[in-house]
């Protein structure tokens, strides 16, 4: 899959434009956010109820949300350019281009997060809140899952991977995965005020992930 999201962002893939080559095309930057819809039933456990088991964040709700869904996907590619501009192969879903018919959308985030160096959860404050925050779980659960993360979250011992994902959040954003983020996996969650400090928490993250893998313990992807 890494070689197949390298060898995609060239192309134009469908609404989103050709991605010019960056410094380290090695370093792949995964950034997702609510700018599309997905199926909650289908990314619940067997039973459970959306009305009461799903965590509160991220579907859309134009009438009474911060954003509107064209605003909160130039937010996500804004910060993507900004990424790139700075030399990372930061990417959101659709620039890969890769059919739904082929690959469901949360089958595909667990792909890309999988092949990533570094995936960035970009969560603004909107409407209703609901369908991100079940895919962050989905997304972690499956990356994450070791015999280590078993039993209760004060138990549990999360993989080195779970230092390449971060949660960036708007102030006002409150939802129990963000609380899991940080009790069952302890991944990082920041928060941020606008698309430039979006962009700098990114650009640090991704940074720092760099140096582990070049002068500290994470291994190289490349």
């Amino acid at each position: 899959m890494r070689q197949r999201i390298i060898d995609n962002l060239p192309r134009a893939a469908g609404n989103s434009d050709a991605l010019a080559p960056v410094r380290r095309e090695q370093f792949l930057v995964y950034l997702m956010g609510p700018y599309r819809t997905f199926d909650v039933d289908a990314l619940l456990p067997a039973g459970a109820d959306v009305e009461t088991d799903a965590p509160s964040f991220a579907t859309w709700d134009e009438t009474s949300g911060e954003y509107a869904e064209d605003e909160v996907l130039r937010l996500l590619q804004e910060t993507r350019d900004c990424l790139r501009d700075r030399g990372f192969n930061a990417f959101l879903a659709i620039d890969v281009g890769i059919p739904l018919d082929e690959m469901d959308a949360a089958t595909q985030s667990i792909a890309f997060a999988k092949a990533s160096n570094a995936t960035v959860f970009i969560a603004p404050q909107v409407g209703d809140n609901l369908g991100v925050g079940i895919e962050i779980g989905s997304v972690l659960e499956d990356m994450l899952s070791t015999a280590g993360m078993q039993g209760p979250a004060a138990d549990a011992t999360p993989p080195t991977r779970a230092r390449r994902v971060m949660v960036a959040t708007e102030p006002a954003v409150r939802s129990a995965m963000l609380g899991a983020v940080h009790a069952r996996w302890d991944a990082s969650v920041r928060t941020f005020t606008d698309a430039a400090d979006c962009c700098r928490l990114c650009a640090q993250f991704c940074t720092h992930i760099q140096n582990e893998e070049l002068y500290g313990s994470l291994d190289r992807l490349d």
